[in-house]
């Protein structure tokens, strides 16, 4: 690659990026840089690490409800020879204004984000989409996405497509990784995620309270300002003794020793990347059935095909769902080795990174002659 430097903008660095980032600086022959703010995402974004190729800026501010800006975006120098990526989100209104200046300035950029999720909404997403045109190159999160977009609204695009299939660095997961044998493991269940209004966990709650799963338990990875409105429900319920609040965690050997134990993932709400860090343990899953009320990780699931659909926001449902698959108790369960096999080959941050360098090989080859100006 002859690109003088890879300048990547992030809203902010959780550590379940660190590894990609850390992959594709090693793996480009050019300057990598990652600039992003500070944020308060718990444990996510508690680490003292720094890396060669971080830069910090100020933290994200509030311009309008609805509307971010980034300090220090527009300030950092790009020019001829810059490959820059910007995080497609359309409320950060900084990096729109870098995706036309770092143009102007004759750097080739790169729109990376989501083409639909669980918190899309249709202002937003034709925002998203005019945002795409001023790209040399768009990066969505999954296959699924580029086909949907090719086969709709991107149909005669000839600017580079991909996807990054976005996962998990799934080595310590693996190194931790009991084998499963359904019907060796206790009826337990595993939730790991943040306690938001998008997981619905309410909705969990009201399924466990069923008599089906009278004898089921829960075991809950996160936190989140939900988590105290969802402990008094469960006290409510009647549920108490049968859940455990293991609280955020990132330490694998600690999440280890709970995902080891459970035998099935259940996520009511919209699942991202928490569905990837579940099938990398060989869980089947339980998910919704509304497509589009995901984040772009359900692609993994549908992928694999492992586990079952439920009727969104239906207890009794979920209640059917999670006893029909706590019924699967044969050794070798197909379920479990489609979930291990995707998340590890398909959706790891080894493959994104492979992805990643890829697309912009393409957009440094000069494929982006056609970019969407017509």
């Amino acid at each position: 690659m002859k690109a003088s430097r890879v300048i990547i903008f992030q809203p902010t660095l959780p550590s379940y990026r660190v590894d990609l980032f850390a992959r594709v600086a090693e793996d480009l022959p050019c300057q990598t840089e990652v600039w992003h703010s500070s944020a308060q995402l718990g444990v996510l974004t508690q680490r003292e690490e720094r890396f060669a190729w971080e830069r910090r800026l100020p933290a994200m501010r509030a311009l309008l409800p609805g509307l971010d800006w980034q300090p220090g975006v527009l300030t950092t120098p790009v020019g001829p020879g810059d490959i820059v990526v910007l995080s497609g989100a359309p409320r950060n209104v900084s990096n729109m204004l870098m995706l036309a200046w770092a143009r102007w300035r004759g750097a080739r950029t790169v729109w990376w984000g989501q083409y639909w999720s669980s918190t899309s909404r249709t202002h937003r997403f034709l925002l998203r989409l005019l945002l795409m045109k001023l790209s040399h190159a768009i990066l969505f999160y999954t296959d699924d996405e580029v086909e949907a977009y090719r086969n709709g609204l991107g149909r005669g695009d000839r600017r580079p497509v991909d996807a990054l299939n976005n996962g998990i660095n799934v080595g310590p997961i693996v190194a931790e990784r009991a084998p499963y044998v359904p019907g060796q493991r206790p009826r337990s269940l595993l939730f790991i995620g943040r306690l938001t209004e998008k997981a619905e966990l309410g909705t969990l709650l009201d399924a466990l309270a069923r008599p089906e799963l009278a004898d089921v338990r829960l075991e809950i990875v996160g936190d989140g300002e939900e988590r105290s409105s969802l402990e008094e429900k469960a006290a409510r319920l009647g549920l108490t003794g049968r859940l455990a609040w293991h609280g955020g965690m990132t330490d694998e050997r600690a999440i280890a020793a709970i995902a080891n134990r459970c035998r099935l993932f259940v996520y009511p709400g919209g699942v991202g990347l928490s569905l990837l860090h579940a099938m990398a343990y060989g869980l089947p899953v339980v998910v919704h059935d509304e497509r589009w009320r995901h984040m772009p990780e359900i692609a993994a699931f549908h992928r694999a095909r492992c586990g079952l659909n439920f009727e969104r926001g239906n207890p009794v449902a979920l209640a059917r769902a999670i006893a029909q698959a706590l019924n699967v108790t044969e050794v070798d369960d197909g379920w479990s080795v489609a979930a291990a096999r995707v998340a590890e080959h398909e959706f790891s941050t080894q493959e994104m990174a492979r992805r990643f360098c890829r697309l912009l090989q393409r957009v440094e080859a000069g494929e982006d002659r056609h970019a969407a100006t017509s």
